[in-house]
């Protein structure tokens, strides 16, 4: 069994889950990656292969896994410069490093992580010191000297012009003082890691001290006497750890055994208010005075954003956010509703100007703009602003007249225990407006929309799919709005 760096990170935050899957994989059978974590992966290779633009003389180890290794040797030994993924393993542990170039000033090994991250991370499980420090360990027991440690990231000030520059896109961060410092710790943990892995399976997992958002994979096999709704499931529960962990300690999983619910402030002791009464509690008062300060016509907006690890388009940069199409459903005094709605499907040069010119024929300069969670689609604006100066009047008037709807739930206006603590339109909608749903939709999240989006505009694809893309695409992003637009009547009705 081999141990690699990606199991020694994921042993750092839930060991249970890693021992699992080394023995008992099949408790992750049917277990899919999502759009979201499929697209981190692409990433992740995609700025790996950028970054070996920066060593021209590199060389690859193109075989991924332990055959990679000899081929490694066989370039140490003819004093390549520079290794892409050279392989190693020591004592059951297996690395395959990113970057390895040859320092010939300090008669050693320069080894470099490329990480698709705007800037180092020093916390679990995305520690990039203590990953660097693993792979040190390996390979240095291979009798290769590591004297320069550190990460190539991104850079989030850069901005893509005509083509990418990888010498602006990457920043190289020396790492070398934290990597030997931490080297002893890390070693330590490959230890208890690799004994860990030859012990009987341990009841129950670190992540019963986590909230929700942050749980292992195997967290219901691992803690079976934990509800489906639970303390977890309190609104941002982990960040009150105090009380937290003394109901985990003493044994409290059910919201209803909670012993000490004064202790409880804000958004957590609404939800457990709402939990306990069986119902909704609503502000009326509240409510009523945010809808009455809105002016028709009220024109429901929602964009669909695409970025990526390396930038693709002209003025943006790692990780922007690129609105690739709107929707807009404007429901007048009188109750007739309209709808509007725009897909970039050919990308140009100057890609978001088609979008801003089809947005200004089709907002009404007059009326309250409608969102949900209003700082997305404002920092797109001020984004589009930038870009287009001469449109930057129209950007900001929408701005300026933009109602976050999400406010009613996630300032506790309208709280119901259904919604687990969220106040995301994917929880709140199926709760009030059970008959209006995403999944009978090819396209039923947002991560879903970008991995469609970025097929669509690909030469490679056929025509016939192009089209059924779009048509997924318009579907989805218009159910966005159509929600908003029957969450709205609900709470009008109330």
């Amino acid at each position: 069994m081999h141990i690699t760096k990606t199991d020694y990170l994921e042993y750092t935050y839930c060991k249970k889950n890693l021992w699992l899957k080394k023995y008992k994989p099949e408790l992750f059978d049917g277990v899919e990656l999502s759009e979201f974590e499929k697209k981190i992966i692409k990433e992740g290779n995609d700025a790996d292969e950028a970054a070996r633009n920066l060593f021209p003389d590199g060389e690859l180890v193109e075989i991924v896994g332990v055959n990679g290794i000899p081929i490694t040797k066989v370039f140490l030994a003819r004093n390549t410069s520079t290794i892409f993924q050279g392989a190693f393993e020591h004592d059951e542990f297996f690395i395959q490093a990113d970057v390895l170039k040859y320092n010939d000033v300090l008669k050693g090994w320069e080894l470099y992580e490329v990480k698709a991250t705007n800037d180092v991370k020093r916390t679990i499980p995305h520690h990039h010191v203590n990953d660097l420090a693993f792979q040190k360990t390996v390979i240095e027991n291979n009798g290769v000297e590591i004297v320069k440690a550190g990460v190539i990231h991104l850079n989030g000030e850069y901005r893509k012009l005509k083509k990418v520059n990888y010498d602006e896109l990457f920043i190289i961060a020396d790492l070398t003082d934290e990597v030997l410092e931490a080297q002893d710790e890390v070693k330590q943990q490959m230890a208890d890691l690799k004994t860990y892995l030859h012990m009987p399976e341990e009841k129950g997992c670190e992540c019963l001290y986590r909230g929700n958002n942050a749980q292992c994979t195997t967290f219901e096999y691992s803690n079976p006497d934990v509800p489906e709704y639970s303390v977890h499931n309190i609104n941002r529960i982990g960040g009150s750890k105090k009380l937290f962990y003394d109901w985990i300690d003493r044994g409290i999983y059910h919201i209803a055994d909670i012993d000490n619910p004064e202790k409880l402030t804000g958004a957590k002791k609404a939800q457990y208010n709402a939990y306990m009464a069986g119902k909704p509690t609503v502000d009326h008062g509240a409510i009523k005075e945010a809808l009455d300060g809105l002016t028709f016509p009220l024109q429901f907006f929602d964009y669909e954003g695409y970025s990526s690890a390396i930038p693709r388009f002209r003025g943006f940069g790692a990780y922007e956010q690129v609105p690739f199409q709107y929707s807009l459903h404007i429901l007048h005094e009188d109750g007739k509703l309209e709808h509007k709605e725009y897909l970039i499907t050919d990308p140009q040069d100057d890609l978001t100007l088609p979008l801003i010119e089809q947005m200004k024929k089709d907002f009404d300069e007059n009326g309250s703009v409608i969102s949900w969670y209003k700082s997305y689609e404002s920092q797109r604006n001020n984004k589009l602003a930038e870009l287009h100066p001469n449109h930057a009047d129209f950007l900001e008037a929408m701005n300026d007249r933009m109602f976050d709807l999400m406010t009613i739930f996630s300032k506790n206006m309208y709280v119901d225990a259904a919604f687990k603590g969220s106040a995301s339109i994917k929880n709140v909608l199926p709760v009030l407006v059970p008959e209006l749903s995403y999944n009978a939709l090819n396209v039923q999240k947002g991560d879903q929309a970008v991995e469609r989006w970025e097929k669509m505009i690909d030469s490679n694809t056929p025509k016939e799919e192009k089209e059924q893309i779009a048509k997924d695409l318009l579907e989805y992003c218009k159910l966005d709005t159509m929600a908003m637009v029957e969450i709205y009547r609900f709470l009008l009705r109330l």
